[in-house]
């Protein structure tokens, strides 16, 4: 008769022992199945954001190709015009005309922050990522506003000859001076935008551990 009060105390033991084994089994299940949810999610927020900066890794290098022919352009045709003026010969300014509209639209990066991929990227990038797309905007707005003057301003006048576009001195007339300085703007825009592309392709190069000098 001794042992027997003691019975249910053993009995009691032995269920807290279960219970908290299968309280442990079920907490271990739950932070796995948490663990393993998050990791799954970082994976796919990982390859998104590869994903991501390769499609802008492309389209930077297609319109930094753009601007730089556009500022090699510009810079021969500058430097021809100088050396003409600076010869005393007064060159036509129908020969630095600018007709034909750009229609190059930043797909990519339209659809990262219409689609919040941005969250993906460092501040640092998305910064640099800014930077370089309201300066390519920039440009494109001048082509265009230099474009519509052009054909408003200038070639109405084109077939008057050199005297009414300079003067006595051989000066450009202030009305028409706009033209050759609009130039010139846009032609270091262009080397800007270029220089500014070079090195942010080449900084999401490194992020995606891929060597700078690579093809695509």
């Amino acid at each position: 008769m001794g042992p027997a009060p003691h019975q249910p105390r053993g009995r009691w033991r032995e269920f807290a022992v279960r219970l908290a084994f299968e309280l442990l089994v079920v907490f271990i299940g739950v932070y796995a199945a948490s663990a393993l949810a998050e990791y799954e999610q970082e994976r796919a927020r990982a390859e998104r954001r590869h994903q991501v900066r390769l499609a802008l890794i492309r389209e930077i290098e297609g319109l930094t190709a753009n601007t730089r022919t556009a500022a090699e352009n510009l810079g021969r045709l500058l430097a021809d015009y100088d050396s003409l003026t600076v010869a005393g010969i007064r060159p036509p300014l129908d020969q630095l005309v600018w007709l034909e509209p750009v229609r190059i639209q930043p797909h990519v990066w339209e659809a990262t922050l219409q689609g919040g991929a941005l969250e993906l990227l460092d501040v640092s990038t998305i910064y640099r990522l800014s930077e370089f797309y309201n300066e390519f905007n920039l440009g494109l707005a001048q082509i265009e506003q230099l474009r519509e003057s052009t054909q408003r301003l200038l070639l109405p006048n084109s077939g008057r000859g050199p005297d009414a576009f300079y003067d006595a001195s051989g000066e450009l007339r202030p009305a028409y001076a706009w033209h050759v300085s609009g130039l010139r703007r846009l032609q270091a825009l262009a080397a800007s935008i270029t220089e500014r592309g070079t090195d942010l392709v080449a900084e999401l190069r490194a992020a995606e551990g891929m060597d700078s000098a690579a093809e695509r």
